[in-house]
């Protein structure tokens, strides 16, 4: 879970240079900033329990220049459906555009190169999520060291990490993981070691921000049906929002408008979705089942099994097979089913992440949009948790660049974190998102409570390596109308266990020659 932005940003935006870095939330005692390099200066005094940041910041890498050294990053350009690339805010767009966050952007990067004296050599990769792993591995198995970095998805790297492909991120010096600007408690829950680190999160790897899940409702809708949509900003604040409450506003939302006796694309219905497997991962993650545990080792246990996630299946089933759920209604096309919304003709829409706000066709929309967390399974589940998808892209460091590149790479992408975070994420975050492309103030509380409850990162990087067993085997059941979980799971069982300790075997491997190494 990432902690609270909203008051450190507010105060990064105030300030001529950078002053200040956040500490997580849980951990409010007294602390010393980390020492980052060798020598560098502890500044931080003291953390106040409701003013949860670093004070006194001193940037270590002030001195540092590396005469014109290059980083060259392999960074996806891919288009996922109606979402654009995540390029236009790590490379940047070529010229200044009028817009904060891009203009941002290349503010930042040239921020980077001019402190540290290095220049950002950009390489564009366009591939879909199912032939990421295989085209990724065909580079690195062939011992190119061209890239220092590869930014790409969870989905098809993820499984591939216990290959030898990526170097440990732990051996980078100066990455300073503690630091607001790094995910820290996501990157930790997608690996599979906790001495072993190959995925890296943060703010630079801004997809996995614009790839975070969010429900869409239609006020007018809403306040035709049942009144003051408030109230539902009421139920997500006083933590009612649940899988029940969801079903009761879906279920008498349906219409048939063109009086066929059919459910198809002209009707009114109380939530839509394109399909039935890509949408409900928000739905999974969201309801927090209980995926894995850890071992004392530290290694995953496959828990999945259990009383939660049969009743999440009973429930969900409910949720998307019924009257008012129009699922798969338009063939799989994402711009269609978002159309029956915009229209106006459905209550709740499926599958947007925080990037969808930024499409001309919700900023546009003559639909008043709300924005909600998606529902915890029930009062019991003590926090709301939000998914990333899976093909959200994160960074990884080849192999085959040499052991002795690592002090240089951490310290540029430390930089780059640092500097997406001072400069970038107020911009996005708190002027374009919470501002620009919401309708009201609560939307942005909502907003903050769906970026800072990021969860169950194991199960959306390794799912699709481990026989499908932690989300598809919802969708297996769910897509057939069927609340039989348990024999869904069973078929995947055996396999999935083999999966997993074969990559525990090459993770043990890779620990066992760090250390003769």
């Amino acid at each position: 879970m990432k902690q609270k932005l909203s008051l450190v940003l507010a105060l990064l935006m105030l300030l001529p240079t950078f002053t200040a870095c956040a500490e997580s939330k849980e951990n409010t005692e007294e602390t010393s900033a980390p020492t980052v390099t060798p020598g560098a200066e502890e500044t931080v005094e003291e953390v106040k329990e409701e003013n949860p940041y670093y004070e006194g910041y001193v940037d270590p890498f002030v001195d540092v220049d590396f005469d014109g050294e290059s980083l060259s990053i392999y960074t996806s350009v891919n288009q996922r459906g109606t979402l654009t690339s995540s390029n236009y805010l790590i490379e940047g767009p070529e010229e200044l555009t009028g817009d904060l966050a891009p203009d941002a952007a290349i503010q930042r990067n040239l921020d980077v190169m001019e402190r540290l004296n290095v220049e950002l050599l950009y390489e564009h990769a366009d591939y879909t999520y199912d032939v990421v792993a295989s085209n990724i591995r065909q580079l690195l198995q062939s011992g190119d060291a061209s890239y220092d970095l590869i930014i790409n998805d969870i989905y098809g790297l993820a499984p591939i990490t216990p290959e030898g492909l990526f170097h440990n991120a732990y051996d980078g010096k100066n990455f300073n993981f503690e630091a607001p600007w790094w995910y820290d408690e996501f990157m930790s829950d997608i690996s599979l070691n906790s001495n072993l680190r190959f995925m890296l999160a943060g703010d630079y790897f801004i997809d996995m921000l614009r790839c975070t899940h969010c429900l869409l409702m239609n006020k007018d809708m809403y306040t035709d049906l049942y009144g003051d949509p408030e109230d539902v900003y009421a139920m997500v604040l006083n933590n009612e929002w649940t899988l029940d409450n969801f079903k009761m506003l879906e279920e008498n939302c349906f219409l048939d408008l063109n009086g066929n006796g059919q459910h198809d694309v002209n009707d009114q219905y109380g939530h839509v979705a394109f399909e039935y497997w890509g949408p409900m991962i928000p739905w999974l993650i969201s309801s927090d089942p209980g995926f894995i545990a850890r071992g004392e080792d530290g290694y995953p246990i496959i828990t999945v099994n259990n009383e939660r996630s049969i009743a999440l299946t009973e429930k969900l089933n409910a949720i998307l097979n019924n009257n008012a759920a129009g699922i798969a209604l338009t063939g799989g096309d994402e711009a269609k089913t978002e159309a029956i919304f915009l229209e106006g003709r459905s209550l709740f829409l499926g599958y947007q992440r925080l990037a969808s706000l930024e499409n001309a066709s919700f900023r546009d929309a003559e639909v008043d949009l709300a924005v909600l967390p998606y529902p915890k399974l029930d009062e019991l589940q003590e926090t709301y948790v939000s998914s990333t998808h899976d093909t959200a892209e994160l960074g990884f460091i080849p192999v085959a660049v040499s052991y002795d590149r690592l002090d240089f790479i951490s310290t540029v992408l430390e930089v780059l974190c640092r500097e997406t975070y001072v400069q970038v994420l107020p911009e996005y975050y708190e002027s374009s998102l919470k501002i620009k492309y919401t309708r009201d103030n609560t939307s942005a509380q909502m907003i903050d409570i769906i970026h800072d409850n990021f969860g169950n990162g194991f199960a959306l990087a390794f799912s699709n390596g481990l026989s499908g067993i932690l989300l598809p085997t919802f969708s297996d059941a769910i897509s057939a109308n069927s609340t039989d979980f348990v024999s869904k799971y069973k078929a995947k069982e055996k396999p999935a266990i083999r999966l997993l300790e074969k990559m525990i075997e090459k993770c043990e491997d890779m620990l066992a020659e760090k250390g003769g190494r």
